[in-house]
């Protein structure tokens, strides 16, 4: 195997200092009024359609880990608990599942933590924290199996194109770190970050494909995007969330916010505990925590949430009429945490005997209303769509 070269490539970004508030220019501002309700839903919102997953002995799922959509192939796949993926049509039809590949054979996978479209082989990429990538068809037709030796586990990742990948590791392996890795010449380019307060988070991705272009949100407590330089190899602050006086300080906080490049097991668990003081500080502070942040070229989707019961706060920011739309304590409706975004429509998936509780029935026509109505307690989640204006 060729030696792996490690080239450290510090991109130093003063604008995402969380002590420096100046925004440098090109970074987009993106406002966060965490207490301007919308009245309305019909001011930012068209309509609502929900598409039942189809239920029967092959295709009952439960505890949805991870959920993708590909608009390219109008296809679903998701990512359960027990490391099974399950495909469906964009519709809700069932496609296949991958239970008869989770094994030891030469065509099977194991120990997989993240998966992702593929558009360069056309299939699902699925990843073991170990370096190995497997690449299947919607129903699980084994279409490549690559490796590289990462130097610490890896945990999320997306394809850059036929060969380059890039890679975050688990939090206590390196300090606000990407890497850019290409299976065919093994060489790995890794790229710094700043600006994560804390760590942990209910999101399940970190990078994004829109249009031509590539982008990291940071999973934690962090208020920029980046795009992801794939020439250069490094990654370049594009956006800021203000949340003005809500804005979480890392100064006086208790703990750490990540890790550290460590060989011993000693540091590791010392940084395990530090962060682990700081997220359960900021769990109980009371403090506007966004918890889910994703975006595309005319939308920002946050999902807020307090360390209070009650339900979270959702705030959806149109970037060309530079608008933002906050929903808050039930008002105007309760809406479900989303998954992800494709054009105007913003997906979430939840059990069926709950759908009810996160739509309004205004913006939905009889049709939508019936399917809705014919939904049973045992049936397979439910995908809604919330259509933005």
């Amino acid at each position: 195997m060729k030696k792996i070269n490690i080239i450290i490539l510090l991109t130093i970004i003063c604008s995402c200092s969380p002590n420096n508030k100046k925004i440098s220019d090109g970074i987009e501002r993106i406002p966060v009024e965490v207490d301007k309700v919308s009245r309305d839903a019909l001011s930012f919102l068209e309509k609502i359609e929900i598409i039942p997953l189809e239920t029967n002995d092959s295709s009952l799922l439960y505890r949805c880990n991870k959920v993708i959509y590909d608009k390219s192939t109008d296809l679903f796949a998701i990512y359960t608990s027990d490391q099974i993926i399950y495909t469906f049509s964009g519709n809700g039809k069932y496609i296949d599942n991958s239970k008869r590949r989770n094994g030891q054979g030469p065509k099977d996978y194991i120990m997989v933590l993240d998966i992702n479209f593929n558009p360069y082989l056309k299939g699902i990429d699925l990843l073991n924290p170990y370096g190995t990538i497997y690449t299947y068809s919607p129903t699980f037709e084994l279409l490549a199996k690559r490796k590289f030796k990462p130097e610490f586990p890896v945990d999320y990742f997306l394809a850059l194109d036929t060969n380059d990948y890039i890679f975050t590791n688990p939090f206590i392996w390196t300090d606000q770190e990407v890497s850019f890795v290409n299976l065919e010449t093994q060489q790995v380019i890794n790229a710094n970050y700043e600006g994560t307060i804390s760590g942990n988070t209910m999101a399940h991705s970190c990078f994004y494909n829109i249009g031509e272009h590539f982008y990291f949100v940071p999973l934690g407590l962090n208020y920029y995007f980046y795009r992801i330089d794939t020439k250069e190899k490094k990654l370049e602050a594009i956006m800021y969330l203000d949340f003005g006086k809500s804005e979480v300080k890392a100064d006086g906080l208790p703990g750490r916010a990540g890790g550290k490049r460590t060989d011993s097991d000693d540091e590791r668990r010392k940084i395990t505990e530090e962060a682990t003081e700081r997220y359960q500080f900021l769990k109980k502070s009371g403090e506007i925590l966004p918890l889910l942040k994703f975006f595309n070229d005319d939308y920002v989707y946050l999902y807020l949430a307090k360390a209070v019961r009650g339900y979270g706060s959702h705030f959806i920011y149109n970037r060309k009429t530079k608008k933002g739309f906050l929903l808050k304590d039930g008002k105007p409706f309760v809406m479900y945490p989303c998954f992800g975004i494709t054009d105007n429509i913003l997906f979430a998936i939840c059990q069926p005997d709950m759908v009810s509780q996160y739509i309004d029935r205004s913006l939905m026509s009889p049709q939508e209303i019936y399917k809705m109505e014919k939904l049973k307690e045992d049936d397979n989640p439910v995908i809604l769509k919330y259509y933005l204006k």
